[in-house]
């Protein structure tokens, strides 16, 4: 979009691409801002991965989210896996 942005006006990419401007402005207020629940999983995801790959990258979902119970993180067990999904671990 950055690219295009010179070249075009932003409605007429989004129109082309068939994205509502509303949407797309409300990604880019998103990137600017990211809501709290956002930012905790980032850093609970950066946690998780050096749990992971401390652990020879065995580990999976029960054991890191004890792990992270022991260091005092409290989060359940359901969104460390979702976490490690997205995060490809």
């Amino acid at each position: 979009m950055e690219q295009l942005r010179g070249r075009f006006g932003v409605e007429f990419v989004l129109r082309v691409l068939g994205v509502a401007s509303s949407t797309y402005h409300g990604w880019v207020a998103r990137q600017a801002a990211p809501s709290r629940r956002e930012r905790e999983d980032r850093a609970i995801t950066a946690e998780i991965a050096d749990i992971h790959i401390a652990s020879g990258r065995t580990y999976g979902s029960p054991r890191v989210h004890q792990i992270l119970r022991r260091r005092g993180v409290r989060v359940s067990r359901k969104r460390v896996g979702r976490l490690m999904r997205q995060a490809g671990l």
